[in-house]
């Protein structure tokens, strides 16, 4: 791998920092307070009749409302036009509490006279007292602000959760503003270049990213993925605090040696301006090489993260701006311009053999390769995608090359043997084939201990028998001397 250090961290500047209902009223009265009924009537000596009504015009509760001797007279004069307009009158006042001693005396006195004469009720008379209207409104306007408090109080709780956007809608990234942008201020975009200022804290209260100012190209993943999003939703001139898990911030893997492990971090960022994006095609060689360099060292520092999708993107930015047909300069500035484009192909290759992307990984070998055919490396890893496809024999033969090339590289000899043997099991899987198609039996394999144990025994068998033999000799050649 070229220049993929075994850790890298992000420096650190130094320290900065940043210095910086709708109403709801309840009309009318409580229902769970004593009331009488809507209803009412006045009662004389003269029995008035139960279809005369009483139309009250009630403009305001805190007004005087009686009825004096001149009223009843009236009332018993117009008794008759009433009737006729009974269907036009408004409704009377509703849940008025009356506490009138004579009111409770009436109403049982109704209530006797009704059980005893169902057909002629007589109608209750009601009397209005001006000191009970106010205590009414008294309590009704308690009520009235008991309510407004409660409502206003769940209001601010709302307010205060929707001053946060969930950016993502699934609570891992969220952001306040804390200053607003001027009235005309832009946004940026996609590869606009951005300038920040951000101070990060732990939850412990530590300190990281602090940076007065930081560039970068915005989309390009060269920051962590938190700024990339909440940035591209900023103004210039705004200041926002943003909430990250660990997943959009340094993940399971925390950065060494300020961040730890699954780390959510509260930043506060002020987007300090935007400009265009930048034009690579312009510039020299020197510049081409600078930025081209930083996106090479982004995409290894990811690589080290294992973050290996990330890492390639890193790389294909890199292999663009590092392009040396796109500028004239000095034989000896193309030449580094090349050099570090063909690393950048070496490395996005080990990333795509880590990804299982074999085509891919050996399309960038080939770039490689088509202008330094001897590289070590981009021969290995076309091996090692070859193999991976199921081409062993191809992919052995480049391993082989790369053997030739540097013979000691330990990893390499190792990938060969192991190919080698892949290689002998797959020629003898596609004989026995061969012979199956043909209707021939494959010959059954023997065990070199069994035929060593099957040796033994047979010369112990020609031994014993031998010995038989000359044992009975012995005996018929004794048995004949004895005659």
């Amino acid at each position: 791998m070229d220049s993929i250090p075994s850790q890298e961290s992000e420096k650190l500047e130094t320290d900065g920092s940043f210095s910086e209902k709708s109403e709801y009223i309840q009309n009318g009265f409580d229902k769970d307070s004593n009331s009488y009924p809507a209803e009412s009537s006045v009662t004389s000596e003269d029995n008035v009749n139960m279809n005369n009504s009483v139309h009250l015009n009630t403009t305001s509760l805190s007004e005087e409302i009686s009825f004096s001797e001149s009223g009843k007279n009236a009332l018993d004069q117009n008794s008759e036009s009433s009737d006729q307009n009974e269907d036009e009158m408004p409704p009377l006042i509703d849940n008025e509490n009356v506490t009138n001693q004579s009111l409770m005396d009436q109403e049982k006195k109704s209530a006797m006279d009704e059980s005893e004469n169902k057909s002629n009720p007589e109608p209750i008379s009601v009397s209005m007292n001006r000191d009970n209207v106010k205590e009414n409104d008294v309590k009704d306007e308690c009520l009235r602000e008991i309510n407004q408090e409660k409502t206003c109080t769940g209001e601010d709780a709302e307010k205060e959760e929707e001053e946060y956007l969930d950016i993502l809608g699934n609570g891992s990234l969220k952001r306040k503003i804390l200053r607003a942008a001027a009235k005309n201020a832009k946004r940026p975009i996609s590869s606009d270049l951005v300038t920040i200022k951000v101070e990060g804290k732990l939850e412990d209260g530590t300190k990281v990213d602090v940076y007065d100012s930081l560039s970068f190209v915005l989309g390009d993943g060269d920051v962590i993925q938190a700024w990339d999003l909440a940035v591209a939703l900023m103004e210039e001139g705004q200041v926002i605090e943003l909430q990250t898990d660990a997943r959009f911030a340094y993940g399971e893997k925390g950065r060494k040696p300020d961040i730890p492990p699954n780390s959510s971090i509260a930043y506060i960022i002020e987007l300090v301006k935007k400009d265009y994006p930048m034009d690579y095609e312009s510039m020299s060689a020197a510049e081409k090489l600078k930025y081209g360099e930083n996106k090479r060292e982004r995409g290894n520092f990811l690589f080290v993260r294992e973050e290996f999708v990330s890492a390639i993107n890193s790389y294909n930015k890199a292999v663009r701006i590092l392009d040396p047909a796109t500028c004239s300069d000095t034989a000896e500035s193309l030449q580094k311009l090349l050099e570090s484009r063909l690393k950048c192909y070496n490395n996005m290759a080990a990333c795509q053999l880590k990804t299982d992307a074999y085509d891919a990984a050996i399309k960038s070998c080939r770039m490689v390769l088509d202008v330094q055919p001897d590289n070590v490396k981009a021969l290995f890893r076309t091996g090692k995608g070859l193999a991976a496809k199921g081409e062993t024999k191809e992919g052995l033969m480049f391993m082989r090359r790369a053997q030739k090339l540097d013979p000691d590289t330990k990893v390499i000899n190792q990938e060969i043997m192991k190919l080698s043997k892949k290689l002998q099991a797959e020629s003898q899987s596609e004989k026995d084939m061969y012979q199956k198609m043909l209707g021939q039996k494959p010959p059954a394999k023997t065990n070199k201990q069994s035929e060593n144990s099957s040796s033994v025994w047979k010369w112990t068998s020609v031994i014993g028998g031998v010995t038989i033999a000359i044992v009975a000799m012995g005996i018929t050649a004794y048995r004949h001397l004895q005659h």
